[in-house]
C-alpha cells in the first residue's frame, strides 16, 4: 500500500465501477472516489497486519487466518459472507445431516 498521502495503489477506475454498481449513487466527484479508495485501502492493510499478528506463521499470511480474524470481531462480522471459514465436505454433510434431523428430514422448508 502506499506511504504517500496523494498517492492511491488501487485503481480508481475499478473502484469508481465498484461504487457506481450501487443504484443510490449517480455522480462520484474526484474527492470522493479518492477518499473511498484511500480509506479501502487503509482497511485492508489493517486487515492484513492484525490477521499476520494472530498467524501462527509470522511470514505468512493464509486464508484461514483472514477467515478466523474475520469469524472473531464482531465489527468485521460483514466479512463473513465474502471471507467465510473454509470446512471440510465431510463437516458440510454432518451440519447438513444434523439439521435435517431436526427439522424433520423435510429439506425443502
Amino acid at each position: 500500500m502506499a506511504d504517500e498521502r496523494g498517492k492511491c495503489e488501487l485503481p480508481l477506475s475499478r473502484v469508481r465501477t465498484i461504487m457506481k454498481s450501487s443504484p443510490d449513487v449517480s455522480n462520484i466527484n474526484q474527492e470522493a472516489l479518492f477518499l473511498a479508495a484511500k480509506a479501502t485501502e487503509m482497511f485492508i492493510q489493517s486487515l492484513a497486519q492484525v490477521s499476520l499478528e494472530q498467524s501462527s506463521d509470522k511470514g505468512m499470511l493464509k486464508y484461514n487466518d483472514l477467515a478466523e480474524i474475520v469469524d472473531g470481531i464482531d465489527t468485521l462480522q460483514f466479512l463473513q459472507d465474502i471471507i467465510p471459514k473454509k470446512i471440510k465436505a465431510r463437516e458440510f454433510f454432518e451440519i447438513m445431516k444434523k439439521w435435517e434431523e431436526e427439522n424433520g428430514g423435510d429439506s425443502d422448508t
